[in-house]
């Protein structure tokens, strides 16, 4: 209901929500209310809110507001808290650490099935959603997992070590939230525990936090690849909107004049074959169409880690084939319809051949330049779209324009 109420109101019942209700509320918000809601929010109150959410969304609130109210909140708060709070803002917010929760259950490896579930009992109002007890050693790092079933149906004095899975996956702080994201869909986790450079068990990312991972990556993927940002809508600044679409609207627009360079090298021989004029819109949309595709398709694959950067002869040559494939049925489609439409089995030759050609090139080119960002370490997500569609369009024209000067010179 909030998301779909003026700011005024939104705030209006905002306030009169309980501190637990409120923190909830935080937690399912689109960005724009939350940004909202925070932004003259009381002390007090906010301290309170604080108190009731779980230490990820709380270092998430937190690392959002100024630092000088983040501070001031911090310095309330009871100092335990404050503390798991401030370590957790150390880390990247889009690594492993950035998105794990303190709170978790652990039981030392030495200690009974009974200890363990009393250990549960207690921890059941602060720890939300235990799917696993952890098992460490004396050092804290660690040794296995127990989960609920296997400590019900287990003899109470029987030790955790005894019933516990020793070969536990578990991710270490630094790692990509992409990566940890690719881990708990590979093993179907409920939960993921995070441990530091010495093994130590520091933390847990429940399946729940993935879920806002993968949602959070393919809206910005999506966005990058309009050549835009997914925190676009947060902003009301025209000027702001602007500044984040212009530097690949300016990539389009040299793509363009660019184009333009190649019609005009070629202004003779489309003087001498007006009608090739008729089809440049064709060849330039459909290599771009075809170039999207293929880019699109890999730039998701890389994201999911359905494709690595070993296959990349494998998929460009897969992609290779499939523009040829496509390239031949649209280039005997528009030759013959060039060729009944001006009665000129020349230019069906050309724009053909040219369409077949231009096809094929922006295939491979639409797989392997996200391949090639990759490789180079820049983001392919916010980089192919733009880049592709100016090279197609420059590369579709030349082999067109190239196809059709030869074809009449030797012809002439």
């Amino acid at each position: 209901m909030l998301d779909q109420l003026p700011e005024e109101k939104k705030r209006y019942l905002f306030e009169l929500l309980d501190p637990e209700t409120a923190a909830d509320v935080l937690q399912e918000v689109s960005d724009l209310s939350r940004d909202q809601l925070l932004e003259d929010i009381q002390i007090p109150r906010l301290e309170k809110i604080i108190d009731q959410t779980a230490s990820d969304d709380a270092a998430d609130i937190i690392g959002e507001l100024p630092a000088e109210l983040a501070e001031k909140i911090l310095d309330r708060i009871d100092s335990e808290r404050a503390g798991e709070l401030r370590q957790l803002l150390r880390y990247d917010e889009e690594s492993a650490g950035g998105i794990m929760s303190k709170q978790y259950v652990s039981v030392p490896q030495d200690a009974a099935v009974e200890q363990a579930i009393e250990r549960f009992r207690a921890s059941h109002e602060e720890v939300e959603f235990v799917y696993y007890l952890y098992v460490t050693d004396r050092r804290g790092a660690l040794v296995g997992y127990v989960s609920l079933a296997q400590l019900v149906l287990s003899r109470p004095d029987q030790k955790v070590s005894e019933i516990m899975e020793s070969e536990v996956v578990s991710v270490p702080t630094d790692m990509d939230q992409e990566e940890v994201a690719a881990l708990v869909e590979k093993y179907d986790l409920a939960a993921m525990p995070v441990v530091d450079r010495a093994g130590r068990l520091v933390g847990r990312i429940t399946v729940d936090d993935v879920v806002d991972v993968i949602v959070d990556e393919a809206s910005e993927d999506i966005s990058k690849m309009a050549g835009t940002t997914d925190k676009e809508i947060r902003h009301d600044s025209a000027l702001r909107i602007a500044s984040i679409r212009l530097p690949w609207i300016v990539i389009s627009l040299l793509g363009g004049i660019l184009s333009g360079t190649i019609i005009s090298h070629f202004k003779g021989t489309l003087g001498s074959l007006l009608a090739l004029a008729f089809f440049i819109p064709v060849i330039t949309a459909m290599g771009g169409n075809i170039g999207i595709q293929s880019s699109a398709i890999v730039v998701r694959g890389l994201a999911t880690g359905e494709i690595g950067l070993f296959d990349i002869a494998r998929r460009l040559l897969r992609e290779a084939r499939i523009g040829l494939l496509m390239g031949l049925m649209c280039g005997v489609i528009v030759g013959l319809v060039a060729f009944l439409w001006q009665g000129n089995a020349l230019l069906g030759v050309i724009v053909g051949s040219a369409m077949l050609s231009a096809i094929t090139v922006a295939a491979t080119m639409g797989a392997l330049v996200p391949l090639v960002f990759k490789k180079l370490n820049i983001d392919p997500a916010i980089a192919t779209g733009p880049f592709v569609t100016m090279s197609n369009d420059i590369v579709g024209l030349f082999i067109y324009f190239g196809l059709a000067f030869m074809l009449l010179r030797l012809l002439a």
